[in-house]
């Protein structure tokens, strides 16, 4: 089962532990929420405590492989056994997960994660995401959320974290009546003057 995470992440240098090692270092969190995972099973390696969602035929059997749960304690990069919990569902559903409960929810190319799941989410926890499906944009909107910080990709293993000239961010190329309406129709991000490879949200 290994064999799917190293095709589709390892082998094309897309595994973006360098953003989590960045955000470890910089946040400290403890609880994970990762929707629309897929078999992205790198924030593992470098937190003690994640808890994956997808719906994806066969994923399950992945997260289940003891080959993977052998992988994860050989590479790991804290000393606490590794605790890593699958949820073999729509991420759009209830969870069964207490709300206001993770310190950290990560969205990676998985839809609109922030808006379905931001009720599991601390206050004060973070949203990591890029803008691939509109979930950014979405955020950039929402009340509930504060832009504090973007980054940006060098390379797999190095990610640049700033909190340099936000202002400068999340400014539309062109006037959007809608946002909203906009982002859902489209299943996409809007067009920004200046645009990181993804933005860390303070939930408020």
């Amino acid at each position: 089962m290994l064999k799917l995470y190293m095709k589709n992440n390892v082998d094309k240098e897309y595994t973006s532990i360098g953003l989590f090692r960045e955000i470890k270092k910089k946040y400290s969190p403890k609880k994970i929420l990762y929707p629309g995972s897929y078999v992205h099973i790198t924030p593992s390696l470098v937190f003690a405590d994640v808890t994956y969602v997808d719906s994806f035929r066969g994923t399950n059997k992945f997260f289940e492989s003891e080959e993977v749960t052998e992988f994860v304690k050989e590479n790991k990069e804290y000393e606490e056994n590794p605790k890593f919990t699958y949820h073999h569902q729509n991420y759009h559903k209830d969870l069964p997960e207490k709300l206001k409960s993770f310190d950290v929810v990560i969205s990676q190319y998985g839809g609109f994660v922030g808006q379905a799941t931001k009720k599991y989410l601390k206050k004060g926890g973070i949203f990591v995401c890029n803008n691939s499906h509109g979930d950014a944009s979405l955020a950039s909107i929402d009340e509930e959320f504060e832009l504090i910080t973007v980054y940006n990709r060098k390379s797999d293993e190095k990610f640049t974290i700033s909190e340099k000239n936000l202002q400068e961010y999340l400014i539309p190329k062109k006037k959007i009546e809608s946002i909203k309406k906009f982002v859902e129709e489209k299943m996409g991000g809007i067009g920004y003057t200046k645009s990181p490879s993804g933005y860390i949200f303070r939930k408020k």
